[in-house]
């Protein structure tokens, strides 16, 4: 089985005190993938009460693969708002995602090649493409899995989750994601997927904390991607934040999964692992928390080759 370490994730989920600021409830968001329930961190109010999240990631993607019998292409940009409902009562949490997603043609497409071309970076297969189309297909032994070429939105698959705070550190954490969404707009896989997972957060110091989680994703039974999703997925995430000032935080983190479908031998739906970067500026006004944040595929091809988030928080006593 093709699966991250555990040893290699535990022996980061180490700190001798508590009080990190946190994390990011990121993921890949390949948007063939999106419909694929993977547990992700989330912090919640230090006491009783609710915390409100206001999520956008804006991902463009240029990916094409022809491996074996397999071919894929990924020709779009995709939009991603996300409400996130936290709740704690004593040691009891619990969690709600409410995802949104619209897809469409790629109108970032000339500021990322401005982008590559600025810095010397290559630029991949985006010179062999028309900019601004939307393109998506997966074909697997002469079969056609998935097709999109007009663009779509809908009400994402709707998750929920409870969770026990073991210790100042430790929390466990068991959720299920509805099928709420559609295949035929692309914006769910018409499964009930389910997941386990425990999240650490902690700091060394004052100014630095440590945060990670490491958990199992569970896809339900269906014919999304013709059937050939994984049963189960190995996801984790690692990171660490730096107070520059009492009121600006800075987080470097990484998001890793195991392959997402079974027997590819696709760069997309192998492993994959992410560099997640970002600010955060706690009192942008009032009680509300601002973070800005992107992301880069270490393992090139894994993930999207961008992605941009904004995320606005809230916390009500």
């Amino acid at each position: 089985m093709r699966a991250i370490s555990v040893t290699a994730i535990a022996a980061l989920l180490i700190s001798e005190s508590a009080g990190a600021a946190g994390g990011y409830a990121s993921r890949d968001l390949n948007p063939i993938l999106q419909p694929i329930y993977m547990p992700a961190l989330a912090v919640f109010s230090p006491g009783n009460g609710w915390k409100v999240d206001n999520s956008l990631y804006i991902t463009n993607t240029l990916q094409s693969e022809d491996k074996g019998d397999e071919q894929l292409l990924i020709d779009s940009e995709t939009y991603r708002y996300e409400l996130g409902l936290r709740y704690r009562h004593g040691k009891w949490l619990a969690r709600a995602d409410l995802p949104y997603i619209y897809t469409d043609a790629g109108e970032l497409d000339g500021t990322i090649d401005a982008w590559h071309e600025f810095w010397g970076l290559p630029g991949g297969d985006r010179g062999d493409f028309p900019k601004d189309q939307i393109d998506i297909k997966y074909q697997r032994a002469g079969t056609l899995e998935y097709d999109q070429d007009s663009k779509s939105s809908g009400v994402g698959d709707i998750a929920f989750a409870l969770g026990y705070q073991a210790s100042d550190e430790l929390a466990w954490f068991v959720g299920i994601e509805l099928p709420t969404g559609d295949s035929d707009n692309f914006s769910g896989n018409e499964a009930v997927d389910a997941a386990l997972w425990l999240s650490y957060q902690g700091a060394v110091e004052a100014e630095f904390g440590i945060f990670g989680m490491f958990g199992l994703s569970l896809p339900g039974d269906s014919d999304y991607l013709g059937g050939y999703v994984e049963d189960r997925i190995w996801v984790g995430q690692l990171g660490f934040d730096f107070r520059f000032t009492p009121t600006v935080i800075g987080t470097l983190q990484l998001d890793l999964h195991s392959a997402t479908v079974e027997g590819s031998s696709l760069d997309a739906f192998g492993n994959s692992l992410q560099l997640v970067g970002g600010l955060g500026f706690l009192r942008l006004f009032g009680e509300h928390r601002l973070d800005l944040f992107f992301t880069e595929d270490l393992l090139v091809g894994t993930a999207p080759d961008f992605s941009l988030g904004i995320r606005l928080t809230r916390v009500y006593d």
